[in-house]
This record gives structure tokens, sequence and C-alpha cells, in this order.
């Protein structure tokens, strides 16, 4: 092969080969929606695309149209993208300079902060959390040097929330200010019940905030997120944007759903609830956890590896999904994507049947 860049020869990314059978099963691993949407509202949903003109290419500014008036806030500081994945490739892309800059993020966090590091070849500066499994916030604050493009900051963040608050949040980007540094904030879980920085976007003009349908909306399959920024800072990370930032198909869901926002409070409200009855159940058993309260997960701390990776491998043979396999401190535990309390009733009683088990094995 010629011409190729030597920095991504090695990364390895997953391709249409590697898949996951989701014709049956408990999937609880990658905080997707677990129930299917209501079919009554699905029925609703294809009338309404029955408008769309499939033969024609997509018309942009319906969908961002109706983004400015759900956010309340300006088109020209909007920018559609291919989920929260395709916001952050968008800001490396357009905010790096290859071999020169770095980026600063929590650890461990969503797969592919590390990824678009590699594959733009810009440093990862990593920030760990503490053994008592809280963000180093100080050096969070220490990592950012003259040749910081980027701090990005999930908020909350896998496997345990750790969510920032908004004066936390403001005293970052004043820091990132002394820089000249973009404080990127990965909103994707906010309608469970985190702050929002979307206010701060007029007040600092180094402030991205990026969200999804992923998560609360339950459309993970759609692909469509957007960023949120100053419209001069807008205009410059869209300037690599393809032809088009979406599709009919998934615009046109989007849209749908924003208008049956109401239903998606319900869901977020259910899903709450269903977390809830887990964490009762969980300190039952005398079990800690972190976590279910800004987001849609928890995680489980079994303060064991053994434990926390025989009871991942024996629930994954029940067919029910869920994520071990974390970095220190986390290796111990394991993390659940939340769900209404009738599928949270399921997996606690797999989950109670193994533990236990294990529990009487080892203490004999």
């Amino acid at each position: 092969m010629y011409h190729i860049k030597p920095y991504l020869k090695n990364l390895e990314r997953l391709r249409a080969g590697s898949y996951r059978d989701v014709s049956s099963g408990l999937f609880l691993d990658r905080n997707e929606r677990s129930v299917s949407h209501d079919s009554k509202l699905i029925e609703a949903l294809l009338d309404h695309l029955r408008g769309v003109n499939f033969g024609l290419y997509p018309e942009l500014e319906p969908f961002y149209q109706k983004l400015s008036a759900w956010l309340d806030i300006s088109v020209n500081q909007i920018y559609v993208t291919e989920g929260v994945s395709g916001a952050i490739k968008s800001l490396v892309e357009t905010l790096t300079i290859p071999g020169k800059h770095n980026i600063v993020f929590p650890y461990p966090t969503f797969a592919l902060y590390p990824v678009y590091c590699e594959m733009f070849n810009v440093e990862p500066r990593i920030v760990g959390y503490t053994r008592s499994y809280e963000l180093d916030y100080q050096s969070l604050i220490d990592s950012i040097d003259l040749d910081t493009a980027i701090v990005f900051l999930p908020n909350p963040n896998m496997p345990i929330e750790g969510t920032l608050s908004i004066n936390e949040i403001v005293n970052l980007a004043e820091q990132c200010n002394k820089y000249e540094t973009i404080l990127a904030v990965d909103e994707v879980y906010y309608p469970f019940g985190g702050p929002t920085t979307i206010d701060l976007i007029n007040e600092y003009e180094n402030i991205f905030v990026m969200r999804s349908f992923s998560k609360a909306f339950g459309l993970a399959g759609i692909r469509v997120g957007y960023i949120l920024g100053s419209g001069q800072n807008i205009d410059y990370v869209s300037k690599t944007r393809t032809g088009y930032e979406s599709n009919s198909i998934s615009m046109g869901i989007a849209s749908f759903f924003i208008d049956h926002y109401d239903v998606i409070l319900d869901f977020v409200k259910e899903v709450k609830d269903g977390l809830r009855y887990l964490k009762r159940e969980l300190e039952k058993l005398g079990i800690e956890y972190n976590g279910g309260e800004t987001g849609n997960f928890i995680y489980v701390n079994l303060r064991d590896v053994e434990l926390a990776n025989v009871i991942v491998q024996r629930l994954k043979d029940r067919q029910i999904y869920v994520r071990g396999g974390w970095p220190e401190p986390f290796d111990a535990g394991f993390s659940v994507t939340g769900a209404p309390k009738k599928i949270m009733e399921e997996f606690f009683h797999e989950f109670s049947i193994e533990f236990n088990s294990f529990r009487t094995v080892h203490n004999h």
C-alpha cells in the first residue's frame, strides 16, 4: 500500500464481521434502550415517514430548524453529526495538528476517545480515578498546557458517573481558556438528570456541548447526534463535513421523537425507577454501587476481581450481557444498563443466583 500514514497502520477497528446476535437475550452492556418502543408509536412513526421522499437528497434545513426550536438555540450554533462518536471525530479532526497537540480526557471512558487520538496522531493525556472512585479533578486541570487542543469531559462518565457540577465545569473552562484550549462536554446522558452546560456556550466561546439521540431517546441505531457551540466555532468545525450530515430516514425519525418528547421523558422515569429498585436490592445483599443518578447505568462494585469476572461470564451464559473487564480501579466490578423495573427484576434474579452460588462455594 502506497502513501499510508504510519500512525494509522497499527490502528485496530471493528469491521462488519464483528457483530453480536441480538435476536435473543438481555443486553445491558452498552447503555442502549433495552425494550422496544411502543407499537402504536412505531405505527405513527411509519405514517410520518411516508411523507419523506427517499429519492431526493436530504433536506437538512427542516431538521436544523426543529433542533433550534426544541433547544431554544440559534441554527448557526448547531452542527448535526453521526452520533456523539461523529461529534468527537469532527472536533479532533478540525482542532488538532497531528504530531503536535495533545487531548486530555478521563479514563476509563467511551472507547473512541483514545481511538481518535491514534487516528489523528494526537497524544492522549489520560486522567485517572482515585481508589475512592473519584475523578482526579486537579490532575485534569494540571494536565492542560499550551499544546492541549481539547479537553473532553464526559459528564457523566462511564462506569461510575462522577458528574461534575456547573461550577466545576466553569472553573475548568476558565483554566482551558488560559491555554486557548477547547472544552468539549459530552452530555449524551443529559435527560437522565445531570447538569447541562448549554447555557454556557454563549458566555464561554471555548465550550462545545455534544449530545445524541442514542441513550434517552433509545435511537442508537439511527446514528444522530449534534454539537452545540458559538456560531463562529460551529462554522469552523463543520468545514470538514461530508456532503450531508445525516440522511432523510434518520432525521425523520429524530424529528418525530422530538415531537413526542413527553414519551421519552416517561421512559426516562421508568429507567430511573428500575435503577432505584436495583440499588435497593443490592443494598440488601451488602453490595456497593456507584451511579444511577445522572446516567442510565450503575456500577456494581463486588470488590473482588475473580468474582466480577465469574459473574459476568455466568450471566453471559444465561444470555444476560453486562460490561466487565474495566481497568483498575474498576476491575472488581461491572456496569449494568438501567431499564424499567421488570427488566431490572429479571436481571437481579439471575445475578443473585450466581452471586449467592459463588459466595456459598467460596465460604466453604
